[in-house]
């Protein structure tokens, strides 16, 4: 009797990790293919690593990467030696990278160099910014990809423009929406509106990114006019020195664990945030969310959903905010086709027919 095949999904970041967990689930129940989760640990992601694996009850499939701080270069070039070594080990049917981060670049490109098939999630998303390291991560892990699992329509045209075969090119869905559905769930059940004494829709959440936002002047502003309508709470480690910490009406906390975030996400009346992390998540929960950038790699967010793109820009973000606010709807929001958490089955199917 042949052993069950294995498969290997990657993940370093948290949107890779939530993006294979739901494929893992499936995999385990379909029992086709024997799943394994390489997870990539830094000193800094550990606990949520852990935090989440527990969240969708993964344990006896995960492996696990050390990797220690270095530059972009050398984590890559350390990453694919890892990942070559579990490779050659487990002989996988496919490597599925769960993102854009450096472990998913490095396991799609040692893939490739060993002649497995590699699978893309979320293929063909484009931002069209080279300065970003995830778009040249999507460009490389597409341009090696066996098969490309599209998340929205404009991944299709995006693929179809760059020359790649309409049969690797299959439409199935968001598979991070999949892990939302999953920790809705538990989710709903957080206390954290009761710990922080907030109220449903009352509050505006900011989320920037870990690297100083480029107009400090212009956030304060922003925040202080925000605040005078409503509670604006800003997540996440700030120094006694930053400038917002004067802004009144602020309340500044620390960085909640994923679960408690999605409770605070879902209940705020708007997110105003520079990172293109959760724009799908929040166009899903129908919470209206301005992002500070000129581009995304998420068109449908944008046309179908509740994200709005502006320059970090006064008066517009204030205009912008104020009718979200005041109730105003700009336009009538959507649902982008096949986000209904049944992306990870779809994949499933595909693959194991090819087992």
């Amino acid at each position: 009797m042949s052993s069950v095949k294995k498969i290997v999904l990657i993940a370093q970041d948290r949107a890779a990790f939530l993006h294979v967990a739901p494929l893992v689930s499936v995999f385990r129940k379909n029992g086709v293919f024997e799943s394994v989760l390489v997870r990539v640990l830094t000193p800094g992601n550990r606990a949520e690593h852990d935090a989440l694996a527990a969240a969708f009850g993964l344990s006896d499939e995960l492996r696990t990467i050390e990797l220690e701080p270095c530059t972009p270069v050398a984590e890559t070039a350390s990453l694919m030696l890892a990942l070559e070594r579990v490779l050659s080990e487990l002989e996988p049917a496919f490597v599925v990278p769960g993102g854009h981060d450096s472990a998913s670049l490095a396991g799609a490109f040692a893939a490739a160099k060993m002649g497995i098939p590699v699978v893309s999630l979320d293929a063909g998303l484009r931002s069209y910014d080279r300065a970003e390291p995830e778009e040249i991560s999507r460009l490389v892990i597409d341009s090696v990809a066996a098969l490309h699992f599209v998340s929205e329509h404009s991944g299709i045209y995006n693929l179809m423009n760059e020359g790649v075969a309409d049969e690797r090119i299959l439409f199935v869905g968001n598979t991070a929406i999949d892990s939302l559905v999953t920790l809705m769930a538990q989710a709903n059940q957080s206390g954290v509106l009761e710990t922080l004494s907030l109220a449903p829709k009352k509050f505006v959440t900011v989320l920037l990114k870990p690297e100083p936002f480029g107009n400090r002047d212009l956030l304060c502003k922003v925040l202080e006019s925000l605040a005078a309508t409503s509670t604006v709470l800003l997540p996440g480690s700030q120094s006694p020195e930053d400038a917002l910490v004067g802004v009144s009406g602020l309340r500044m906390i620390d960085m909640p664990g994923y679960i408690d975030l999605l409770r605070l996400l879902k209940e705020s009346a708007l997110v105003l945030t520079d990172s293109a992390e959760f724009e799908a998540e929040l166009t899903v929960m129908n919470v209206p969310c301005i992002t500070l950038r000129q581009s995304t790699a998420r068109p449908s967010t944008v046309e179908l959903g509740t994200n709005v793109l502006i320059d970090p820009d006064e008066a517009e973000i204030l205009e912008r905010a104020t009718a979200i606010l005041s109730g105003k709807q700009l336009k009538k929001t959507l649902i982008p086709e096949k986000w209904d958490g049944a992306a990870s089955k779809r994949i499933a199917e595909v693959l194991e027919r090819g087992a």
